[in-house]
């Protein structure tokens, strides 16, 4: 194969994981925290047999269970079928039911204290009761030792201090199915019963000084989240063995790397051991690299990986990562991120040696996709790391993350990480592993392997045995002009250290700005001596008789009494709105009318609705009449409305490119779906309603009291609307101030 001079095939001997040559050598303190060595290790693949497995070491437990997870449900089913044992299967019952049983037995669970922009995804804690029952053996901690923005990320399990679980499950719904990852299966389903789609992980099982080492780290991170030292520590080391039988061991005194990320934080030192293990094992890797993984943003893997590949004898790389990473905000946040990464990794492939697919189910619903949640690395089947640290800039400096990595010592090890391999290559190219190592036998590198084998179904299996139920797919993520204008700033979007008052000021003060920002801030000051001179002449001059705010209050609030006031004053902001009265005035009127709180909601509900109408109008008179009406202006707008749906409907309540009546005319038209546009005008019309609310109550009290407190009032409330508006236009096409010094995806790479 041209530019592959000096490589070993795949299936031969690789290089010693200890001898000159290395792949990666662990340190610790560089690349992992410390070396242990474990009796025993099994990996499992999927939820299916990792939760059925994980169950049965926690009713092994005899004198302490600790649990450590980014998201912890409750009422998630570690088995799907009646457990014959006639204990729970839904972990919180389980675990009751465990101390009830067993006097001496101690429960630890740590579940970081979540964002709120997550709270609809979440098991409600703590209102009007938690769903964890209250057990005097069992301590629920909710740990916010972090800095702004950060997560507690790790996923850890630890049986007496004797086991010890790692990996990228969390105990949460949504991450229970099988290796066949069907396109439907009725046992997957959430504690709600709803169906999810399938979802593919991967999780660690070690015992021996390799357990003792997980144990470490939760009690660490328990100790930093302000937990007491937990009771019964040191009561288990004797007693049977708690290996779950059946279980057989992948390989056996086995030294394992513990890589973790820590961020700075109370005056504790960042650790960044993941990242160097990552960076380590892309510079070590000389004939492959193979990859799964949830994301692919984080600077430094880039770089590292662009390095290799333009090396002539560099590594195949073969990445496997979702199609779409999750909801909305992810695609247009990390998803737009990985797009800039894969197009530079591209650019840098100049012999052709990467290879980037998504898992592509067979007759799963179109806006569904298999979720590639595995954190996984393998080089040259000499070094393997699995943990729950993404290839994002988040794991490498600012979420807690832990990671297991092996390096082979032997054959036998570099067999068992090659037979890994090929299982999952063959799961997800729907053939057998041992068409894997079949096609491996040629010397042909990875990327052609997984190519051939990709072809194997469209030149055989469409005819033969029609489409496979699951086969890999090549990922075509392109960046979107239009959508990365309006990204924010790839530092706050996906940060690599914790949000400091110097990186903040890094993000906002970019070259070329700071005239701009003394601009804003004259202007800044000038509003505010205007309001202090209008209270005052208000106030002490013969202004405040001519306005008369308490009879102007008085009339308006009338309406207020009549019992079909609000009905009426709905039904007008409707009609009002699509003879286009402006939508600003409307709700200004509004909150005049109701109220600060009250008016803010009719108001929300009044532009919701009217909306709705003249979506629905321009849904009635179609694109044909639409481009008529318009002259073909905003069939710009109508692309993007169509295209990128909500972030899109979001812009434009904030800053509309049209008047309110005319985009809810055009979005009508066009092909956005009614939920996208839906969803867009509530989350866009809340700021400015809230910030115009505010306004308007402020400045009735200014009018009616005169008083500075009053003014300061308008003010913020005016800051508010011009920082919306502000904001709102850094994030539309064409918005704010653009550097001269390359193309958007090249200046957000900047440090």
């Amino acid at each position: 194969m041209p530019g592959r001079k000096g490589r070993a095939p795949l299936s031969g001997a690789g290089v010693s994981g200890t001898g000159d040559g290395a792949v990666v050598r662990l340190a610790p303190g560089r690349n992992c925290w410390r070396t242990a060595r474990a009796e025993r290790l099994a990996w499992f693949i999927d939820g299916e047999d990792a939760f059925a497995t994980l169950r049965r070491t926690l009713i092994a437990a005899r004198r302490r269970i600790a649990i450590v997870g980014w998201d912890l449900h409750s009422a998630f089913e570690l088995v799907r079928e009646p457990p014959e044992d006639g204990l729970p299967s839904t972990l919180g019952d389980l675990l009751i039911a465990l101390l009830e049983r067993n006097p001496r037995l101690h429960v630890h669970i740590l579940l970081w204290d979540w964002a709120p922009i997550y709270a609809l995804e979440r098991e409600p804690l703590f209102f009007g009761g938690g769903p964890w029952q209250a057990h005097e053996r069992m301590s629920f901690i909710l740990d916010d030792a972090h800095p702004l923005a950060a997560s507690q990320h790790q996923k850890l399990v630890s049986i007496d201090g004797r086991l010890g679980w790692c990996g990228g499950f969390d105990l949460s719904r949504w991450r229970w199915d099988t290796s066949a990852h069907a396109a439907f299966d009725p046992r997957r389903c959430d504690p709600g019963g709803d169906p999810y789609p399938p979802f593919h992980d991967l999780h660690v099982l070690v015992d021996g000084e390799a357990a003792a080492g997980i144990e470490g780290v939760f009690l660490d991170r328990w100790s930093l989240a302000g937990g007491e030292p937990p009771e019964a520590l040191g009561g288990a080391s004797d007693g049977p063995d708690l290996w779950p039988i059946g279980v057989e061991p992948v390989l056996r005194d086995q030294v394992v790397g513990i890589a973790r990320t820590l961020p700075e934080h109370g005056g504790r030192a960042e650790v960044r051991e993941s990242e160097r293990l990552y960076l380590d094992m892309v510079a070590g890797a000389r004939r492959f690299l193979y990859i799964e993984n949830q994301y692919l943003t984080a600077r430094s893997i880039r770089d590292a990986l662009c390095r290799r590949l333009e090396d002539e004898s560099g590594p195949d790389v073969v990445i496997l990562l979702p199609r779409r990473t999750g909801h909305w905000l992810e695609q247009y946040t990390m998803d737009a991120l990985r797009a800039r990464v894969l197009e530079r990794l591209r650019a840098a492939d100049r012999h052709g040696r990467l290879r980037v697919y998504y898992p592509d189910v067979t007759d799963l619903d179109d806006g569904d996709c298999l979720m590639v949640h595995a954190k996984l690395m393998i080089a040259d089947d000499e070094v393997l790391r699995i943990g729950s640290s993404n290839l994002s800039n988040r794991s490498m400096g600012l979420d807690s993350e832990c990671d297991l990595c092996i390096v082979a010592e032997d054959a036998a090890t570099r067999d068992a990480i090659r037979a890994m391999r090929h299982r999952l290559l063959a799961m997800f190219l729907s053939v057998e592993p041992a068409d894997i190592a079949e096609a491996e036998a040629s010397g042909e590198g990875l990327s052609r392997v997984v190519d051939g084998l990709r072809a194997r179904w469209a030149e055989e299996g469409a005819e033969e045995a029609g489409v496979p139920p699951l086969r890999l797919a090549v990922l075509e993520d392109r960046p979107d002009p239009d959508w990365q204008r309006q990204l924010p700033d790839e530092r706050i979007v996906d940060p690599h250290r914790p949000l400091g008052p110097d990186l903040i000021a890094d993000v906002l003060a970019k070259p070329g700005q700071r005239p701009h920002v003394k601009r804003r801030l004259v202007v800044g000051v000038g509003l505010v001596v205007l309001l202090f001179v209008l209270a005052a002449a208000w106030q002490w001059t013969p202004l405040g008789e001519i306005l008369e705010p308490e009879r102007l209050a008085a009339a308006l609030r009338r309406l207020t009494d009549a019992p079909w006031g609000g009905l009426l004053l709905v039904g007008g902001f409707v009609v009002a709105s699509l003879v286009a009265v402006p939508v600003t005035l409307l709700i200004i009127a509004t909150v005049l009318v109701f109220g600060g709180a009250a008016g803010a909601v009719m108001s929300l509900v009044s532009a919701t609705l009217a909306a709705l109408a003249g979506y629905g109008v321009g849904r009635w008179l179609g694109r044909p009449a639409m481009a008529r009406l318009t002259g073909g202006s905003l069939e710009r707008l109508d692309r993007r409305l169509a295209r990128h749906g909500i972030p899109t409907v979001v812009t434009v309540r904030i800053v509309p490119v049209a008047p309110f009546a005319v985009i809810n005319l055009v979005a009508g038209a066009s092909r956005l779906h009614l939920r996208d546009f839906l969803i867009g005008t509530l989350i866009g019309m809340i700021p400015g309603i809230g910030a115009l609310a505010l306004f308007s109550e402020g400045l009735l009290s200014l009018l009616r009291h005169g008083s500075l407190e009053a003014a300061a009032l308008v003010l913020v409330a005016a800051l508010l609307v011009f920082g919306i508006g502000w904001y709102g236009r850094r994030l539309a096409p064409g918005g704010g101030e653009r550097s001269s010094r390359g193309s958007p995806a090249e200046t957000a790479d900047e440090d």
